[in-house]
């Protein structure tokens, strides 16, 4: 299994701290938000991780890669560059894991995180969750707001299978929202480029789980603890005012 993270957004909305800086860099307790989904990710066991972002950002994620790998810190882990150097050019998250599969030439079951998320769960019954079936799995979080739910994608259970799902709907039918965490195995990498190819929606990976949901069985797994998109500066202060420990003198 290989693990490919997103990063290849220009974070327009959380201007201007992410004017020089990506947001999965962005600091949480001394450490950018990326660090702790790599070292999620490192604890699963995972062949390759694959970091895709924009040329924008590219020297950013280089010098943070160089900087870990001299420290000893993470094993190899594979860069790829969307040729994108402004928002107006950006590919869009299906797009860009479309390419990332084709430059990474991926050829296993894949673990897709959106960059910008923040969680304090392992996906470790996930993982075990998925392996027991090989159905597309995506992890999910009951955000207790039909108001807040409108924000994000929004599902509907049957025990553990997803009947419905909806991106950023008018009028949610459930709390439960996506995550941007999916595990898709390696059969189903194959429709990525099918769903491109036939122009559809190519930004967030919701639309393209709704339209996979047509013909394909997916499962999701509900996590309880915390877990910040981090969409906004408002989202990032949330983030940073809870978890940031103050100094001891």
């Amino acid at each position: 299994m290989d693990a490919l993270i997103l990063c290849g957004g220009f974070a327009k909305r959380l201007e201007p701290i992410t004017e020089f800086i990506p947001k999965m860099l962005l600091p949480v307790n001394g450490k950018p938000l990326l660090d702790y989904i790599i070292s999620d990710v490192s604890s699963l066991g995972v062949d390759n991780i694959i970091i895709s972002t924009n040329q924008k950002f590219l020297p950013q994620f280089e010098y943070f890669i160089e900087l870990r790998k001299r420290a000893g810190l993470i094993k190899e882990i594979v860069l790829i560059s969307e040729p994108t150097f402004s928002n107006e050019e950006k590919f869009g998250a299906v797009r860009g894991i479309t390419y990332a599969i084709e430059q990474a030439g991926v050829n296993s079951d894949l673990l897709i995180i959106a960059g910008d998320n923040f969680y304090n769960f392992s996906l470790k019954n996930m993982l075990e969750h998925f392996k027991g079936n090989k159905k597309p799995t995506i992890a999910l979080y009951n955000i207790k707001s039909i108001y807040d739910a409108k924000r994000f994608g929004v599902v509907k259970l049957e025990g553990a299978r997803i009947t419905e799902f909806e991106e950023k709907p008018n009028e949610p039918k459930s709390t439960l929202v996506s995550t941007g965490i999916y595990l898709y195995p390696k059969e189903v990498l194959s429709k990525f480029k099918k769903y491109i190819d036939d122009r559809n929606n190519p930004d967030a990976p919701g639309y393209f789980l709704q339209w996979l949901l047509k013909d394909t069985e997916v499962d999701g797994i509900v996590y309880h603890d915390d877990w910040f998109d981090i969409g906004t500066i408002d989202t990032y202060r949330e983030l940073f005012n809870k978890f940031n420990k103050p100094s001891e003198d």
